[in-house]
């Protein structure tokens, strides 16, 4: 591939969300976390039982549904929240979480 010809780079990201001092079943709050996430265009959720997976062409994105998730919970009367957030942005080469996946289960 030319050096002038652009690779159309994907941020993916793996976050965990959740409310402190709001008892000890916070599904519902994950979930309402979830859906402000979701609620930002451009951004593709894949949720598994830790964590959540997230793709977006820019960081931008990724950053704005983080904001909205966290907004929510304030909402939700959380008074403190821990948020992990592992970014990937692979700028050589366009990944895809699936992409990610099945090169791992490949390698199993």
């Amino acid at each position: 591939m030319s050096s002038s010809r652009r690779i159309k780079s994907k941020v993916i990201a793996d976050i965990s969300i959740y409310p402190i001092g709001l008892g000890t079943s916070l599904g519902v709050h994950v979930q309402a976390a979830y859906n402000a996430m979701r609620s930002e265009r451009g951004v593709r959720l894949v949720p598994s039982a830790m964590s959540t997976n997230m793709e977006a062409d820019d960081l931008d994105s990724v950053f704005r549904a983080v904001k909205k998730a966290h907004a929510t919970l304030i909402r939700k009367g959380a008074k403190r929240i821990a948020v992990y957030l592992r970014i990937d942005h692979r700028l050589d080469k366009a990944e895809t979480i699936e992409y990610k996946i099945a090169r791992i289960q490949g390698r199993l």
